[in-house]
């Protein structure tokens, strides 16, 4: 992975995860076999079962699919 890729300031990368339940202005999205509530206000409104891209706990895009 390209330096391009991470993020500057932690050096993280972004990954792609599924909405399973809204909470608010937040929503449960499964990471794999694990699960974590991140913020959706920047991708707005959100339904349960799309793809977001996600990164230090916010949703940053919708994925295509």
């Amino acid at each position: 992975m390209t330096d391009a890729c991470r993020c500057i300031t932690c050096g993280d990368v972004a990954v792609v995860a599924r909405v399973l339940e809204l909470r608010g202005a937040n929503a449960l999205v499964a990471l794999g076999a694990e699960s974590e509530e991140v913020a959706v206000e920047l991708v707005a409104p959100v339904q349960v079962g799309e793809e977001l891209l996600c990164h230090a706990g916010v949703a940053l895009a919708r994925v295509a699919g």
